[in-house]
């Protein structure tokens, strides 16, 4: 609305009325204040609203996606989201794993996304050495797939990919520690090759049917 700020010179939608029958996408929810929690609730239980100066309702139909990083529920134990709004936004709730529990998958998106960031900044695409490749795997990626394609766009640009935890420190993680790793990343890779048929699995791999049977079930235990 003219004159409802500085600069206003006519009546523009924003982001939510935009969306208006369609999706809002709302990333990293858990980081809003309390006070647009309190807000974006208004919205959804009058099912409308109205621009910045003006008092007049907009009707809305549209769906809402949220996204976080943090589990919701444990911060509403923690008054730092709102319960009303917690209940309101979970009618339907998908939970996706850790990218450090989806070892199997660290190094072919890793792959995925350097070759999407040499195309992008014209650059020459690096090889995966064995090393390069046993510091993902390790990783503990606390900030899961953007932390993987920030890594990835570094590597392309000849930049050390995790930083200064490229080389892996001799005393983050035991021996033991580090093949238990390694060995659930290569059983895991050969299953899906062979769409899980042991036979197959355990001749690529060179060791007997029932030792690839006891070795799924120790990793398994342990993740």
């Amino acid at each position: 609305m003219a004159g409802a700020y500085t600069g206003a010179t006519h009546a523009r939608a924003g982001y939510i009325e935009s969306a208006n029958g369609g999706i809002l996408f709302l990333d990293e929810i858990d980081s809003m204040p309390l006070s647009l929690q309190a807000k974006l609730l208004r919205v959804l239980e009058s099912r409308s609203v109205s621009r910045l100066g003006s008092t007049q309702q907009i009707p809305l139909d549209l769906r809402i996606v949220v996204a976080s990083q943090k589990p919701l529920s444990t911060l509403v134990e923690q008054k730092l989201f709102r319960q009303d709004l917690y209940f309101r936004l979970t009618t339907i709730k998908i939970s996706l794993p850790a990218l450090r529990s989806r070892i199997k998958y660290i190094i072919p998106m890793f792959a995925r996304f350097s070759q999407e960031a040499a195309l992008r900044l014209n650059c020459a695409l690096p090889s995966i050495t064995a090393n390069l490749s046993e510091s993902l795997i390790m990783h503990d990626w606390p900030g899961n797939i953007r932390e993987l394609k920030g890594a990835a766009e570094r590597f392309v640009l000849g930049m050390p990919p995790l930083g200064n935890a490229t080389r892996l420190d001799s005393g983050s993680f035991r021996l033991k520690e580090r093949m238990r790793r390694i060995e659930h990343c290569l059983i895991e890779d050969c299953l899906m090759r062979h769409q899980n048929k042991i036979v197959s699995a355990a001749n690529e791999l060179g060791i007997p049917r029932r030792t690839l049977y006891q070795r799924i079930k120790s990793l398994n235990s342990l993740d």
